[in-house]
């Protein structure tokens, strides 16, 4: 496992994709960690991708994926997970 990057989304930017997520798809609520953590990087690799590479099609996209590391690690993803968490039963 990679470990993250100091260039790595912050917790509070990882705790509103995953409360975004969560919406989308309630069960991910009790996901394991690395499943999380690998769709998140996913995520992140397409974002820097599309960035870097503006006009391209998804498949040439989808070539560049590789240059891109993983940049967030399953420490902050479970504080993100656990700050998501805490703000539902708050609001609940």
């Amino acid at each position: 496992m990679a470990d993250a990057s100091s260039d790595a989304p912050s917790v509070s930017r990882l705790a509103g994709q995953l409360g975004y997520m969560f919406d989308d798809d309630p069960r991910l609520r009790d996901a394991p960690v690395a499943q999380l953590v690998a769709r998140l990087n996913e995520e992140d690799r397409w974002a820097r991708a599309i960035t870097k590479y503006p006009n391209r099609s998804d498949a040439e996209v989808h070539g560049h994926l590789a240059e891109f590391h993983d940049r967030i690690g399953a420490v902050e993803v479970e504080k993100a997970r656990r700050q998501v968490l805490e703000e539902s039963d708050d609001a609940g």
